[in-house]
């Protein structure tokens, strides 16, 4: 049988920075690592994560964190893939541009679009989609406080928004928030535990996805 890909395409959360922090989680610690882990060797992982990545918006202090613009790119250097899992919109709540949980789902939506139209070489069909609903947004603290200033009652409707772009594309949906929260030291990014129980979410749900 052969080797299926699964492509990961996330934020900060996926990257694995260590709450409070700019350090990073080892490979075996991060969601990607532990998921590839439990999916054994017949199943690749590829992480595509990158701090500040938005599902649509430009930063204007740090180029390149526009998802929209790497993603078809992406999709084509790793092809042949048979799933890409997104898991960005965290970043869309950043007081900087001014948006909440609705447009970052039509943000995620042009994501989605974008993997169900590829047809990079030698795929003969667009990978499957699994879109994850961000978690919702706790308690600030440290650098986020200003940078995420209104983001936690606006991450409250991340949940149904998401699953409504899902539903419209016709593509797989997990809610993180059932299954994981930000950690209390900065309310954004995510401690080893929450790292774990992520994974072991979607370990089953990628292996029907695949039919494996």
């Amino acid at each position: 049988m052969a080797a299926k890909h699964v492509l990961c395409y996330g934020d900060s959360m996926s990257w694995g920075i260590i709450p409070g922090t700019r350090q990073r989680h080892p490979h075996d610690r991060r969601w990607t690592g532990i998921l590839q882990q439990l999916l054994g060797d017949d199943i690749r992982v590829i992480e595509e994560c990158l701090n500040g990545r938005t599902t649509v918006w430009n930063d204007p202090f740090r180029p390149g964190r526009n998802g929209k613009d790497l993603l078809l790119p992406i999709l084509h250097s790793h092809a042949p893939i048979d799933l890409v899992i997104i898991f960005v919109g965290t970043n869309d709540l950043q007081a900087i541009y001014g948006v909440g949980a609705y447009e970052s789902s039509l943000g995620a939506g042009v994501l989605v679009d974008i993997v169900q139209g590829c047809r990079a070489e030698p795929m003969l069909v667009a990978p499957q989609v699994l879109l994850l609903a961000p978690p919702r947004i706790g308690k600030l603290g440290g650098t986020m406080v200003e940078k995420f200033h209104g983001a936690e009652e606006k991450s409250s409707h991340f949940t149904r928004c998401y699953a409504r772009i899902a539903e419209e594309r016709g593509c797989s949906f997990i809610d993180a928030a059932e299954f994981i929260q930000p950690s209390d030291v900065d309310g954004v990014h995510l401690d080893e535990l929450q790292h774990r129980q992520l994974a072991a979410a979607l370990h089953h749900r990628v292996l029907a996805i695949l039919d494996r």
